[in-house]
This record gives structure tokens, C-alpha cells and sequence, in this order.
């Protein structure tokens, strides 16, 4: 015969496993993880032009200065005028006008000026400069006892046609140049030996090149 005891166990064990605790509830499941979006980058700037070059201002030290030079020769007065600036210190100044002008001695009236023009290619930025400069002036007679006047020309380079002549008839005219490779007109090669010679057929001469100097010594 079964106790009472053993069968109040047994009653107490089933009551236990029909009457067990609702199984706690299961913890949210952890977020999917979102996929990487790329992300665009803002695209670079385009790169800004290189500023302009300043161009050359003048300094404290930029002079400008009005030169003259004539040379008398028999009834003929031929006067150089130049505007030029430059430093103090420059050997050789840069002119933006230059003329060339003859006068009749008796009258004062010109007979012929010649005006330089200057040249306008300058990739510094510049004034317009003029390029000829007038190193010498001679009064010459040509063997048919003719009166010319004579100009020796350079522009201040080292090339072949940096320097030359220029042939003026009496009254200012220009006549002939042997700038360049062509050859030198007959009367123009026979007046500048003559002019080197020293054949006693030189009126006047003058040298012109301090003309072009700085005002400093």
C-alpha cells in the first residue's frame, strides 16, 4: 500500500512540470546592418589661371630727359632731338621720339625732319621705344663734289644688321641704307671710306652717342 506521503510527492512533482513558467520572451534581434553607401566627394576645384605678370613700373630712380646735338655745316644746321628715359645709371638710355631735322642757315627754315617711329613690339609691357640711334653725322663731298650727309645707325645689338649707314641728299632727304645683307649702293660704300679715310672731304662730323648716356658719370 502506497503512503500517503509518497503519493503526495508524486502529486507535487506533476503539478510542478504541468504548471512550469512561460518561457521568457526572446530579446529583439540585433538590427540588420545597413550596407556602405559611397559617398560622392565633391570634385575638386578646378585650379586658378596663373595671375597676369605685373608689368614693369617705374622706379623712384626713372629719369626722362629731352636731348639735343646739331652740327653746322656750310649753309646747313642738322639737329637731333630725342625724349629718352631710363635709370641714372644706364648706359644707354631708350628714346620714344627721335627726329632728324635740316635747316637752311640763312633762313632758319627747315627743309626736310624725319621723324623715327618707334617700335611697338614690347613684351615687358614698355613704352613704345625707338630702335635706330644715330652714332655719328658727317658732312661729306662725293668725288662729283656733291654735298651729302651721312648717318652711322646701330641700335645697340650684336648683329649683322645692328649697324649701318643711312644717305641723306642736302637738304634731309632720305636717299639709301646698306642695313642688312644687300650690298651697299655704289655712292653710299664710296662716301663711308671716304668718311674713314679721311680724304679731306668732310665738311663737319660729330659724334653722337652721348646722346643715349645715363646723366650719371
Amino acid at each position: 500500500m502506497i503512503s500517503y506521503r509518497l503519493f503526495g510527492l508524486f502529486l507535487a512533482s506533476t503539478l510542478a512540470a504541468c504548471s512550469g513558467k512561460p518561457d521568457a520572451p526572446a530579446a529583439p534581434a540585433a538590427p540588420a546592418a545597413q550596407p556602405a553607401v559611397a559617398t560622392a566627394s565633391a570634385p575638386a576645384a578646378a585650379p586658378s589661371p596663373p595671375a597676369a605678370p605685373e608689368l614693369p613700373a617705374a622706379t623712384a630712380n626713372t629719369i626722362t630727359v629731352q636731348r639735343k646735338a646739331s652740327l653746322d655745316c656750310d649753309d646747313r644746321i642738322i639737329v637731333v632731338e630725342a625724349t629718352c628715359s631710363g635709370e641714372p645709371d644706364d648706359i644707354m638710355l631708350m628714346c620714344s621720339k627721335q627726329s632728324l631735322t635740316v635747316t637752311d642757315r640763312a633762313t632758319g627754315a627747315a627743309k626736310t625732319m624725319r621723324e623715327f617711329a618707334p617700335f611697338p613690339d614690347n613684351d615687358k609691357g614698355a613704352p613704345p621705344q625707338v630702335e635706330e640711334k644715330i652714332g655719328k653725322l658727317t658732312c661729306i663731298r662725293s668725288t662729283g663734289n656733291e654735298r651729302y650727309i651721312l648717318a652711322d645707325m646701330y641700335n645697340g645689338g650684336n648683329c649683322v644688321g645692328c649697324e649701318w649707314h643711312e644717305l641723306y641728299d642736302w637738304d634731309g632727304k632720305l636717299l639709301t641704307s646698306d642695313r642688312g645683307p644687300r650690298k651697299s649702293p655704289p655712292l653710299l660704300a664710296e662716301l663711308v671710306a671716304a668718311q674713314v679715310d679721311k680724304t679731306g672731304r668732310v665738311i663737319a662730323q660729330q659724334d653722337l652717342d652721348q646722346l643715349y648716356f645715363g646723366t650719371r658719370p
